[in-house]
Order: structure tokens, then C-alpha cells, then sequence
């Protein structure tokens, strides 16, 4: 127990110091560059704006004050921390900081946690984490991308794929954790989600290749499980997709860009020769993770069945990433919101390090503390190395970001404030966004500007005119907005710009518009609420509602009697 204690304590300290080498990287010089992209404004923009997010679902203090509704088509529940993290902290940057450590950090304590129930070995449990943390690919989503909700979703894939491991090694009372872990995933990045059944699919039938799945029980509750599952992922991921569906029959809205799959696949031969490079922007897998591609080539025809399943799904990302796949026939389907064949390398990362610390482990087993030593300071400096010499020569490259190339503590909750993008525009929206940018107004056909300001909540301004006019307001429209004139409820129609048009009365107007959450938006949430705690109620009980003491005094009754 000493024992088991004091490698914790270790574990803990390695594991936060690396976090905080890993942050200080990423901003050596206290400031945040965007590189080449304003995504990090983007993410903190979502992150900031959620102080009222329990009684609306729009902040007009961000996004530009026009009222865009980002927080129904994007999840936040994950992101929902981070916001904590920034009013303590005081500005975005050192709560971005202190958010991106503390992920860093639960990232290599999740892999560790989920490796070592899976092997029951240390080692490869601690090379596990190493290799799959500080992987390159992940740093360019850190560095580079500021992909804020992929590399969060890095904490949750081990649980997931070890729960399903679980699932079908015939553990079916497992299946809760399966599907808090899949709605946590979906609540962070659908888009992961979705690369997760593709590639969890093919397992189902290559485990057919073991003598547990040989019977038609086996088949039965799995299948049961699988059932209970989806059941519990939708009622858990409810209170998101079902607002997001109505937002979407109500108004047509301007979608994330849609991008030629086939040109961003990657080149196989291309991606491999990038592989040697440092350059975070090649969105390679780095020289590293060849090294898990030989081990596979190698290893894979006399190992284990379950590691050859992982060598399989490895290769299996790995080829879904690259031009082998005829993505242009698949363009003008439900994968164009993929964007990026390339995502499938989180997978593929995901497995590569599964292969790689088992190898290692493997060649070093039963061999002397001193040698497995060696290879776990050999894993550390590898990979440290790595992201050491990606991580510099970011920080020394120009980046394209114009006028603001930096975000300080100091300027950052401006640049925040201000920063708006069309995403999830109302379509009819896009053709006029700088002048709705721009809070220009249109009263009676003439463009003008209101007196007007805003809360939290709401869009204030003030008119007067001794008649009655039509004024379109520079604010979105979505399902669910109020419009009062005078405190009391006004009636309004869709301008032909996808904004707030309303009728004034003669004389003073005080005009105010606010969000709330539609009917159907609070009972989905409800739902969801629900069902999280009963989800969380059945991981406790594996899978059955009564608890287990309770179950045990049940059975032994039950044999008393008979």
C-alpha cells in the first residue's frame, strides 16, 4: 500500500511537471502568438461568454454584441471548467494557461489510468502516457491549431476504448461507462465522435477472430449492451443535438466551411517523408510514430489477439487519413462535415502509442529494474526532444495573423470582446455581416446607427420619432428571441438580413431584445440532466439500478427460501 502510495505521489509530480513544461513552451514569453489563425479567439470566446449560459444561450458582451448563438451549435459542457478557470485567473490568457496545463495534466493521468487496467503493467502504462501526451500530432493541435476541443477529447478516448474492450471481452455490465464516456466525447467534439464509431466499427466483427464471441448468448447482450448504449448516449447528448435541429429548421444558418476532402487527404508517401520533420503545420505524425509503424510490421504476426487488433486499427487510421480513400466520392455526403481526413490521426496516435509501449515493455520484461529504467528516461527524452524541437521552431516562425499577432494579459480581454466570425450565421446573415458587424441599423430603408448598448443578456437601444417606423436591428435572429418596446413584448419579423425587425411606436422607444431557451431547448436539457445522473447511477451499480449490497441481500434471501 506504501508502495502503491509513494508511486502515485511520483507518478503525480512527473506528471504536473511536464504539464507546466508544456505550457511554458507553448508561451515562454507569457503572451499567446495566433498562429495563423484566429481559432484561439474563437475558443475563447466560447469559453468566456458562457457566465449566463444557464438562463441564455446567447452572450451579447461577445461575438461582436450581435447575438450570435454559437453556444447551441457548438457543446460546452466540457468547456464549461474553463470558464471558472478565467474569472479566477482575471484575464483569458492566464486562464488559457492554467486551462491548458490542467488538461495537459488529466490527459496523462486518464492514459495512465485506463493503460494500466488494461495491461495491469506499469511500465506500459507510464510509456503509454508519455508517448500519447506529448505526441506530435496532439502538439500541433495544442501549438498549432489551437484545437481546443480535440486535444480535450484526448482525455476521454482511453476510457472509451477501454470500456468498449470491455464490452467485448463479454464484460457487458460495463456498458454505463461505455456510454458516459462516448456522451462526453460527443459533448466535447462531435466530429471525434464520429471518427471514433468508424473506426470502433471494424471491431465489432474482427472479434469474431476470438473464442469468446463464438456463441449466440455472447451475440445476444452484446448486442443488448449496444442497444442500452445508444439509448443512454441520446438521452445524455439531448439537451445539445435537439436545440441545435430546431435552431436549424427555424433559420437556415451558415455552417463551419465546407472543405474538398480529397484535396486535405493526405499523400501516404508525403505524410511519411513529413514524418521526419518538426514542422507542427505539416500535421504529420511525427518521426517517433514510424517507429510504432515498424514495431506493428514486425510484432503484430506472433502477438496477442488484442494487440493485434490495435495494430490493425492503427493501420486502419492510418489509411483513413491519406488519399487511399476515394474521398471525393464521399463528398457530397454526411462525411463533408469531416473537413479533414487528417482527423483520423488522433486515432491513429491513440493506437500507435498502445503498440509501441507494449513492444517496449515486451523487450524489456523480465529483464533488470535498471534496463526498464533506462527505456521509460529513453521514452522521456525522445519525446520531450520532440516537442522541445516542434514546440521552438513554432515559436520562432511568423505567423499570418494580421494586425494582432499576440495576446497579452493585458490587451487580450479586448481582443476578445470584439472578435466576431460568421460561423453559425444565419445564411441570409452572410451577404450584409460587416454592416451587422458594425452595428448599423436600417430604420425606415436608411442605414443609420442607435443609441445602443449591451448586457449580458440583452441589446438595448434607444429611438424616438414622432412616427411609427421599421427599424432592422443589427441582431441575429434564432429560435427563442424577445423583443420588448417600452417593457412591453413586441412582435418582430426576419429582416432580409437575418436580423431583428421590428415596428416602433410614435414617440420615445426604448427597444430591448434577449434570448431565452425555447420550450423544447429546456425540456431536452432536462432530459439530458436526468439522464447523466442515472447514467452515473448505473456506472456505480454496474449497469443494474438497485445497488449491488442491495442485489447480494436479495439473492441470499432469495436462497434462504428455496
Amino acid at each position: 500500500m506504501k508502495k502503491r502510495t509513494s508511486r502515485t505521489v511520483i507518478l503525480a509530480i512527473i506528471y504536473i511537471i511536464l504539464s507546466v513544461l508544456y505550457t511554458w513552451l507553448f508561451a515562454p514569453h507569457g503572451y499567446i502568438r495566433l498562429m495563423d489563425s484566429y481559432d484561439i479567439l474563437f475558443h475563447m470566446n466560447r469559453v468566456s461568454s458562457l457566465g449566463n449560459i444557464v438562463s441564455s444561450p446567447v452572450n451579447f458582451q461577445y461575438w461582436g454584441h450581435v447575438g450570435n448563438m454559437t453556444s447551441e451549435f457548438y457543446p460546452w459542457l466540457t468547456i464549461l471548467p474553463g470558464y471558472f478557470i478565467f474569472q479566477l485567473a482575471g484575464n483569458p490568457v492566464t486562464g488559457f494557461l492554467i486551462s491548458l496545463t490542467l488538461v495537459t495534466f488529466l490527459t496523462f493521468v486518464s492514459s495512465y489510468y485506463f493503460m494500466k487496467k488494461f495491461s495491469s503493467n506499469t511500465l506500459q502504462s507510464f510509456l503509454f502516457s508519455i508517448i500519447y501526451t506529448l505526441a506530435f500530432f496532439r502538439m500541433a493541435s495544442v501549438f498549432y491549431r489551437a484545437g481546443v476541443a480535440e486535444y480535450i477529447c484526448y482525455i476521454f478516448v482511453p476510457m472509451l476504448f477501454y470500456e468498449f474492450s470491455e464490452l467485448l471481452s463479454g464484460k457487458f455490465s460495463k456498458w454505463p461507462l461505455f456510454a458516459l464516456s462516448f456522451s462526453l466525447i460527443v459533448l466535447t467534439h462531435p466530429l471525434t465522435a464520429f471518427t471514433t464509431v468508424i473506426i470502433m466499427i471494424p471491431l465489432v466483427f474482427l472479434i469474431l477472430f476470438s473464442k469468446v464471441s463464438h456463441s449466440w448468448n455472447y451475440w445476444y447482450h452484446l448486442l443488448l449492451s449496444g442497444i442500452e448504449s445508444i439509448i443512454f448516449v441520446g438521452i445524455t447528448t439531448l439537451g445539445f443535438t435537439l436545440p441545435m435541429f430546431q435552431q436549424q429548421k427555424y433559420i437556415p444558418v451558415n455552417r463551419p466551411g465546407l472543405l474538398d476532402l480529397a484535396s486535405s487527404a493526405k499523400d501516404p508517401v508525403k505524410m511519411f517523408q513529413l514524418a521526419t520533420s518538426t514542422d507542427l503545420r505539416n500535421y504529420s505524425f511525427g518521426i517517433i510514430m514510424i517507429l510504432a509503424v515498424i514495431f506493428v510490421v514486425i510484432f503484430i504476426w506472433k502477438d496477442k489477439l488484442a494487440y493485434k487488433l490495435v495494430g490493425i486499427e492503427m493501420l486502419l487510421a492510418l489509411i483513413l487519413s491519406t488519399s487511399i480513400i476515394p474521398w471525393e466520392n464521399l463528398q457530397d455526403t454526411f462525411f463533408n462535415y469531416l473537413q479533414f481526413p487528417w482527423r483520423f490521426l488522433n486515432l491513429f496516435v491513440f493506437f500507435a502509442a498502445i503498440y509501441m509501449s507494449h513492444i517496449l515493455t515486451k523487450l524489456v520484461d523480465k529483464r533488470s529494474p535498471l534496463l526498464k529504467l533506462a527505456v521509460m528516461l529513453l521514452v522521456l527524452v525522445g519525446c520531450g526532444s520532440q516537442v522541445y524541437a516542434s514546440g521552438d521552431r513554432l515559436n520562432h516562425q511568423i505567423t499570418l495573423v494580421k494586425p494582432v499577432s499576440k495576446l497579452t494579459t493585458h490587451n487580450s480581454s479586448g481582443y476578445v470582446h470584439e472578435f466576431t466570425q460568421v460561423d453559425y450565421y444565419p445564411q441570409r446573415s452572410l451577404p450584409h455581416k460587416l454592416k451587422i458587424r458594425q452595428h448599423v441599423a436600417i430604420v425606415d430603408g436608411k442605414r443609420t446607427k442607435l443609441h445602443a448598448r449591451v448586457t449580458t443578456s440583452s441589446f438595448i437601444a434607444k429611438y424616438y420619432n414622432v412616427e411609427s417606423s421599421t427599424i432592422d436591428l443589427p441582431v441575429l435572429v434564432y429560435k427563442g428571441v424577445n423583443v420588448s418596446i417600452n417593457n412591453e413584448t413586441a412582435p418582430y419579423t426576419v429582416s432580409d438580413r437575418g436580423t431583428v425587425q421590428i415596428k416602433t411606436k410614435p414617440g420615445q422607444n426604448q427597444i430591448e431584445v434577449s434570448y431565452h431557451y425555447s420550450t423544447v431547448a429546456k425540456a431536452s436539457i432536462g432530459i439530458s440532466i436526468v439522464g447523466f445522473i442515472a447514467l452515473i447511477w448505473l456506472c456505480i451499480n454496474q449497469g443494474k439500478i438497485l445497488p449491488v449490497s442491495e442485489r447480494k441481500n436479495k439473492q441470499a434471501k432469495k436462497a434462504e427460501n428455496s
